[in-house]
């Protein structure tokens, strides 16, 4: 309990610090020298380990579960195969089960919280642009000798669109990754924006290598590794869609090869920027909608919910229903045997009107119709031994035909649309 007061505490603070510091403009994008501030301490981290990092920022509550997961004495001993069945069970994003076996790096992204909501922020909006300053600081480090292969990653540099180069860091050996941790007022050369010296912070048991100091290496869990890389000329992260899913076991699946940000992850956290707010939130909206009129509906939905949907839906055709059975049965011999009937031939006519519209609805309302017929009747919902309430319930019976005849009755359209839902599942 305190665990989850605790996360809405910081979902309201990151809600507080994104208000105040940007006051969530129509436009808050960030200029380059921002973004070269922003990127400064992780953008010489290996190509994988960096594109786990931008995704994972985009979850920062996520991000500060999970930390506080893993520093737990039990889940720091985890590794391997271990380690991936642990997280099997958590709701987290891949980026965020990848970061698991990063625990300094995942420490960091937690404790700086505000840096990692703005980078998350950062990389919804200009995703374009900060894989371009991304290059770009790879490029002062290279110039200033400070990018070079060794026992800890391979550098590879390849030509990009407009002559301009590409650097791909990877791993020396792809069983093994290293975390490079650097003062980029070193690494970079001068830094050339006095206004917004970089972002550093140090890295526990480091050692200096060559101008970069290098944490001891992580053996890397392969089931949660290796599913996703740049495409720095498209500005894109590609996913490998089988691997995604394998890692995202037994929840929701994807079938884009692009990364794409999943909203619904994001949690109480606010975007910065208007465009990805209201992208997002029409998306988030538009799930909640859908979300109703699935076939897990009668399931999650409470009985409340069910009964005042079934009474939507029907009330014309059982009060139509009951007239008829009243009306023709009055010396009152029907007696309960009538609810029965009624609901019976109600499930009938409901279903027929489904198959009319290409059985859209079946499911659904055999299904809430099976469970009507399971509650017992309110007392005196069908007792019909009194003449006075024959006389009213069959007047009630011809005004429901009448109104029916007319084209009027509204009750089974949204159980068509209920049913629709669950056949898309």
């Amino acid at each position: 309990m305190l665990k989850r007061i605790s996360i809405w505490a910081i979902a309201i603070l990151l809600a507080w610090v994104t208000a105040v510091s940007g006051a969530l403009a129509d436009d808050d994008k960030l200029k380059k020298e921002e973004l070269d501030q922003l990127l400064a301490p992780v953008a010489l981290y290996p190509d994988e380990l960096l594109t786990n990092v931008l995704i994972a920022s985009t979850y920062p509550l996520d991000v500060v579960q999970a930390a506080r997961w893993r520093s737990e004495p039990a889940n720091a001993k985890l590794k391997g195969d271990a380690l991936v069945k642990a997280l099997e069970a958590k709701e987290w994003d891949p980026s965020i089960k990848t970061l698991v076996q990063f625990p300094d790096v995942l420490k960091q992204m937690s404790d700086k919280l505000e840096w990692t909501q703005k980078l998350g922020d950062a990389f919804l909006a200009q995703q374009s642009e900060v894989m371009d300053q991304i290059q770009f600081l790879r490029s002062k480090a290279d110039e200033a000798g400070n990018l070079k292969s060794n026992k800890q990653q391979k550098v590879v540099k390849e030509s990009g669109s407009g002559g301009a180069p590409v650097y791909i860091i990877q791993p020396a050996t792809p069983e093994t990754v290293y975390v490079p941790v650097y003062q980029p007022e070193v690494v970079y050369g001068d830094w050339w924006y006095p206004d917004y010296p970089p972002y550093y912070w140090g890295y526990p048991g480091a050692s200096f290598v060559n101008g970069v100091y290098w944490a001891a290496g992580i053996a890397i869990a392969a089931g949660i590794w290796d599913w996703n890389h740049f495409d720095w000329r498209r500005h894109d992260i590609d996913i490998d869609v089988d691997k995604w899913n394998k890692i995202n076991v037994n929840r929701a699946r994807i079938t884009s090869d692009q990364w794409e940000h999943r909203p619904d992850h994001r949690g109480a956290v606010p975007y910065r920027n208007k465009e990805v707010r209201e992208k997002f939130g029409k998306e988030t909206r538009a799930r909640e909608a859908s979300k109703e009129f699935r076939g897990r509906d009668a399931g999650d939905l409470d009985r409340a919910k069910i009964e005042q949907r079934l009474k939507e839906t029907d009330h014309a055709k059982i009060s139509d229903k009951a007239g008829e059975k009243i009306r023709d049965k009055a010396d009152g011999k029907a007696g309960s045997k009538a609810g029965d009937k009624v609901k019976d031939r109600a499930g009938d006519r409901a279903g027929t009107r489904d198959k009319k519209v290409g059985k859209a609805g079946s499911g659904n309302v055999n299904r809430d119709l099976d469970r009507a017929r399971a509650r017992k009747p309110p007392p005196g919902a069908f007792d019909v031994k009194r003449g006075q309430d024959v006389k009213r319930f069959a007047e009630r019976g011809h005004a429901s035909r009448a109104v029916a005849a007319r084209g009027r009755v509204g009750g089974g359209g949204g159980m068509h649309r209920g049913g629709g839902g669950g056949r898309r599942r």
